[in-house]
């Protein structure tokens, strides 16, 4: 059995993570969500940081899915034309209609990929990640999203998921 216990839980923890940037976001609302937690304390930079990955999402003008298994979930990610005020629209359960690049994997590998544990040239070479579409839009997409990759462990201990913290660091 893999690090998620069920869809739900890859919901929760990656596609909640994934729709943090899908707008621009304001110190007031981190506070909010996670003020109340004992490890929460503010970093300079954190709030221009998450809207700056946002942004670079949002000028990739693509569509991206990710199909994970163990278990079967399904992440969405459409950039190509957003709503007034968003970045992009985030997907559960469902793809975006004609994604530019589609991805599979499995639930621990995506999470190692968010925790910035996972060489991407590499897996894709060795099957661990598998593409479909452009290969080169995934590997423009990489460099959008890699700031994101510490913020990802920040938001595992804010929402109590210490055991896939804990898989991290393995």
């Amino acid at each position: 059995m893999g690090l998620f216990r069920d869809d739900r839980h890859v919901y929760r923890v990656i596609g909640e993570f994934m729709q943090i940037p899908a707008r621009p976001r304001t110190a007031e609302e981190l506070r909010a969500w996670w003020g109340h937690h004992p490890a929460y304390r503010e970093y300079g930079g954190e709030v221009e940081q998450i809207n700056r990955i946002g942004e670079q999402i949002r000028r990739s003008r693509a569509a991206f899915a990710f199909y994970l298994t163990d278990p079967e979930a399904v992440i969405g990610i459409d950039a190509r034309g957003p709503n007034e005020g968003e970045n992009y629209a985030v997907f559960f359960g469902r793809p975006p209609a004609a994604p530019d690049v589609a991805i599979r994997t499995t639930g621990d590998v995506a999470h190692q990929f968010w925790g910035g544990n996972i060489n991407v040239p590499l897996a894709l070479m060795t099957g661990k990640m598998k593409t479909k579409g452009s290969r080169a839009k995934a590997l423009q997409l990489l460099p959008r999203i890699v700031p994101a990759f510490p913020l990802y462990r920040r938001y595992l201990e804010l929402i109590g998921e210490h055991a896939l913290l804990a898989a991290l660091r393995a």
